[in-house]
């Protein structure tokens, strides 16, 4: 008995991970329409989303590496992780909430530093359960929250890289471009933001990304929800629509300005 303890022990390799863990806003109701051909589509277009993300983000990626990143899909939660390259998972994460935008799919979630066990079968940890709760509890909004946790492990990571101590205030300060901060003081992951930066660097004209285009289909998607009869849904898409005017103000896209009554 003690051999094999020993053995089952050694198969789990806890981890430290930068963690982006978030669902699909909405998507109970969708399924609940036990519509076969209409789960199909659903289930193509996620896949799709995930597929046209890699394009964006190798499109605009400032390296040509590689980074190491693993992820796990479950009906609607998606959990991508890395160990090193938080950097590059940020983009990648803003790159995924911009292809799905197109689809009229918004998703919630966080962003979080922990432990995690991860292989081919099994996944494992008070890092997944931490940012599970900050998902399902403190987001609320089509939202992607930075947890302190994320920014201590950068900075961490980065004084190893360098040689010498960084704080965590040089580490906010470098992520600043990437967030906004919320009503609630709560940092959010701003991927407008980020795609729109990801357009001025670089002069290709690929079909993959137009950013005017996803700029339209954010405002059209928003308004369309806004006309639930769900209180809380229409919440939700409320927060959405004072972010994407929010931007559209700062960035001189006033034709893109959404006025819902």
């Amino acid at each position: 008995m003690e051999k094999y303890e020993t053995k089952l022990y050694n198969n789990f390799d806890m981890k430290k991970y930068f963690i982006a863990y978030f669902d699909i806003l909405g998507f109970e109701n969708m399924v609940k329409q036990n519509n076969k051909d209409k789960d199909l589509i659903l289930l193509t277009s996620i896949s799709d989303c995930i597929e046209n993300s890699k394009d964006i983000f190798n499109l605009f990626k400032q390296t040509n590496s590689e980074f190491e990143i693993k992820r796990k899909v479950f009906s609607d939660n998606f959990l991508f992780c890395t160990e090193n390259d938080y950097n590059a998972l940020i983009s990648y994460i803003a790159a995924l909430q911009a292809a799905f935008i197109p689809y009229n799919v918004f998703i919630r979630g966080s962003l979080y530093y922990g432990d995690i066990v991860f292989n081919n079968e099994f996944v494992y940890g008070r890092g997944l359960i931490s940012a599970y709760k900050l998902e399902n509890e403190i987001a609320i909004f089509p939202r992607i929250l930075l947890d302190d946790t994320f920014i201590i492990g950068a900075a961490d990571l980065d004084s190893i890289v360098y040689g010498k101590q960084i704080s965590t205030k040089e580490v906010i300060f470098s992520l600043q471009k990437y967030f906004c901060t919320d009503f609630d003081n709560h940092k959010f992951l701003d991927y407008l933001g980020v795609m729109k930066d990801f357009k001025e660097k670089t002069t290709t004209d690929s079909d993959v990304y137009n950013f005017r285009d996803l700029l339209h289909d954010h405002g059209k998607n928003i308004c369309n929800n806004l006309m639930s009869d769900d209180i809380k849904i229409v919440q939700k898409y409320q927060w959405c629509m004072n972010y994407h005017n929010k931007f559209c103000e700062k960035n001189g896209f006033s034709e893109y300005f959404i006025n819902y009554e």
